[in-house]
């Protein structure tokens, strides 16, 4: 679900969506960097957060699981921005998803899917609930992959229209933008 700032008139994402966005995030694809790239750093990431016991570990089968949901969320946020998913990332999320016990509450007028356990596994299962909860809302046509290849970031378009592209404007848009001047002026010179 996305709210309305009444002061500034943004969309803004919700919680539960955010923290999907920052997960997803948790691999800096230009930089090279990833803040989950081990089981023992995605522990720490999620007891940061309070998502996990201090005396639960992540064993390197939850730690697959994942990455493999983390790059499959990436892939959907690609499409959201008009790029063709990986059908590898989307598949190995599918896999992942199957295994995740979930359970769905309903009440007057509403409903949400919730994870049917704790720990890495749980934390996964939320995402995917969020996942579902958010297609189902239309909240998450607005989460989008950088389009630049070497960036995507994801990030929460706050366009009315829905047609953001880059992660910002300042950084991957005026990158792009510079790039496809100086393609067209070597077009006109080699006229």
């Amino acid at each position: 679900m996305h709210l309305h700032d009444p002061q500034t008139s943004e969309i803004l994402p919700s919680d539960e969506l955010n923290l999907l966005r920052v997960f997803v995030n948790t691999r800096d694809v230009e930089g090279g960097r990833d803040e989950v790239g081990t089981p023992g750093l995605l522990a720490d990431w999620l007891r940061a957060r309070q998502l996990l016991p201090a005396s639960q570990r992540v064993d390197p089968d939850a730690h697959a699981r994942a990455i493999a949901v983390r790059e499959g969320l990436r892939a959907l946020a690609a499409a959201n921005n008009g790029d063709t998913p990986d059908p590898r990332r989307v598949e190995d999320l599918n896999h992942v998803a199957g295994g995740l016990p979930m359970l769905m509450e309903v009440g007057p007028g509403d409903w949400h899917l919730r994870p049917a356990e704790g720990g890495a596994d749980g934390f996964l299962a939320g995402l995917l609930g969020t996942l579902a909860r958010s297609m189902a809302d239309g909240s998450w046509a607005r989460v989008k992959a950088c389009h630049r290849h070497d960036c995507r970031w994801l990030f929460f378009d706050q366009s009315r229209n829905r047609s953001g592209t880059w992660c910002s404007m300042a950084g991957c848009g005026s990158r792009m933008k510079s790039r496809a001047y100086r393609a067209r002026q070597r077009e006109v010179a080699g006229d």
